[in-house]
């Protein structure tokens, strides 16, 4: 064993000098650890090569494991080296204190892991590569820094096991003048796991206060005019409020999550009740709404959701509003593959491992040149469907489709400071072509669902108008979250991340109630003298081809001539 005694005497004639492990330098070594390792993740963050894609990423996690678990095990022997022999600690107390919060830091980072990976299905095979990696990272760290070291890393020429220690050790054969053996290695090592987990807290930050700092939503009318009879709300988790709780009871079981205020259907209901304070309102729309949810029951792991529409003809029905289709068109699939890996515009769709409910007919391809394309004509085809099967069951509702805002700015990434840091993360992660490619597939889906709209004989508004510059990282401020985090395990990351938050809920609903305030009929949609279309060919067109007038909301806020609050 090796005597750490701090009075044992040397073969000298005096006692031993003692000195402490924390000296200047180590605090310079932990700070350039730190600051490196910092850069390093957040330079991935960025997407900036050479750390990009997911090969990068995966290196960086296994590299946050070692390094975080390694200095777990080092730092909890040299807690009970420092809690045994207090006195050699150079600023005691202090040290002391440095020491647990770093260990309690580590383990914090650590623990947050492991729960994500072992209790989301996000974890998959990685959770039982992670376990062993982990385990033997931490007990190598504690059996490395511990000062009664195997015979096998004895130095030749005396016992100076203590060299090899990431902990500080007396050499066993010094002298009078003897000194204690200084822990560089776990400096650095401290550094760089601290260095980890600074970055990922520097970014998780950036994403919270960007979700807390959003502008007020667009202004409401007073009232909603010319709607007789009941507000039927269906769709997807735009039309739901995913992210925006308290939700409706049930709903969080089945992941419906239907807020019980903040969605849009919650505000038009209190605008019709103005003028008719019985008005019924029907709130059925779902989070994870796929096209065929509306007419049919979904089984979800939480239970069965039944259909959002009884299938009963309701004539007394005076208005119905939908947002759907983006579940079947993998919306949030590409935003997960483009901000992951590189030129996603031509990666194959869809994803391995995607369920067979989407794009069925259509063969695997390019995201941005042909599965993309294909599947929003496919989609087309099914809306069309279902908008006729809510014309005949609303028979004198004004039944209007919400089209979906972009999912990302047109405007160029941050550049150094890289502020915000998760907005230039996300906008330097996409290139400028990129983000163009995803709007333009917006366009080509918004434009389809407004033909088979029209067709079907229903009505269609357009987001982009009122939405321009709020865009997820937009320059006027988020309608649309980002990357909304939140402090709960398994996952660390909101339903309302690349969704409305309250501001856009609250924009939806103003656009919904100047639309029908400035169109109290709905409007003609073809160019003047135009004949109707009455079938939509099996490819992607413009409307302008088919003789349609530019889509409600496409230019303007509708009423915005007209109503002073919906000028903005």
């Amino acid at each position: 064993m090796v005597d750490i005694s701090p009075a044992r005497q040397g073969t000298g004639s005096g006692p031993i000098v003692q000195q402490h492990e924390w000296r200047p330098r180590h605090f310079v070594l932990l700070a350039l650890a730190l600051g490196i390792m910092f850069c390093v993740v957040f330079w991935a963050a960025l997407g900036r090569p050479p750390l990009s894609g997911t090969k990068i990423l995966a290196v960086l996690g296994f590299t946050f494991v070692v390094l975080v678990n390694l200095s777990v095990g080092a730092l909890a022997s040299g807690a009970v080296i420092e809690r045994r022999y207090p006195h050699w600690s150079r600023f005691r107390t202090v040290d002391h204190v440095f020491i647990y919060v770093a260990l309690a830091g580590l383990v914090a980072a650590d623990a947050g892991a492991a729960w994500w990976l072992f209790s989301s299905d996000s974890g998959g095979l990685l959770r039982w590569i992670f376990l062993p990696i982990a385990l033997a990272a931490m007990a190598g760290g504690a059996w490395w820094a511990w000062p009664a070291l195997p015979r096998a890393l004895r130095r030749a020429g005396g016992d100076r096991r203590a060299g090899w220690a990431l902990w500080p050790q007396h050499e066993q054969d010094a002298g009078p003048a003897g000194t204690w053996r200084f822990f560089a290695l776990l400096t650095v090592l401290l550094g760089a796991a601290l260095g980890v987990v600074v970055a990922v807290a520097y970014l998780g930050g950036s994403a919270w206060l960007d979700s807390q700092d959003v502008p007020a939503g667009h202004p409401m009318p007073a009232t909603i005019a010319g709607i007789h009879g009941g507000y039927v709300a269906l769709g997807d988790s735009y039309s739901a409020g995913e992210g925006l709780p308290p939700f409706a009871p049930g709903t969080a079981q089945t992941s419906c999550d239907r807020s019980q205020s903040s969605a849009y259907p919650n505000l038009l209901i209190k605008l019709l009740r103005t003028q008719d304070h019985q008005a019924p309102f029907s709130f059925t729309a779902c989070s994870g709404a796929l096209l065929n949810q509306i007419l049919d029951p979904t089984h979800r792991s939480g239970g069965v959701v039944p259909p959002q529409i009884s299938g009963k003809v309701q004539p007394s029905v005076g208005l119905v509003t939908l947002t759907i289709g983006g579940n079947n068109a993998l919306f949030s699939n590409v935003v997960v593959t483009c901000l992951i890996n590189g030129n996603c515009l031509h990666q194959t769709f869809p994803p391995p491992g995607i369920a067979e409910h989407t794009a069925r007919h259509v063969d695997p391809g390019d995201l941005l040149s042909n599965w993309g394309p294909a599947t929003i004509v496919e989609i087309g085809n099914e809306q069309g469907a279902l908008f006729r099967t809510l014309r005949h069951h609303f028979p004198h509702a004004r039944i209007v489709v919400i089209g979906y805002p972009y999912l990302f700015p047109a405007r160029s990434g941050p550049g150094f400071p890289f502020m915000p840091p998760m907005c230039a993360s996300i906008l330097n992660r996409l290139s400028a072509n990129e983000r163009a490619g995803i709007r333009t597939l917006q366009d080509q889906f918004n434009d389809r669902t407004y033909e088979e709209a029209v067709v079907s004989g229903v009505e269609f508004v357009s987001p982009d108008a009122i939405w321009a510059g709020h865009e997820p990282c937009g320059a006027g401020g988020q309608y649309t979250n980002s990357v909304k985090p939140y402090l709960n395990f398994p996952n660390p990351v909101n339903g309302g991340s690349f969704h409305p938050n309250a501001a856009g809920q609250q924009t939806l609903a103003a656009l919904t109630a100047c639309y029908l305030n400035a169109n109290r009929q709905p409007p003609d949609p073809f160019v003047p003298g135009a004949p109707g279309v009455h079938t939509i060919p099996d490819r992607l067109v413009t409307p302008a081809l088919l003789r349609m007038v530019p889509a409600p909301g496409l230019s303007s806020v509708p009423g915005s001539g007209e109503f002073p609050l919906c000028r903005g």
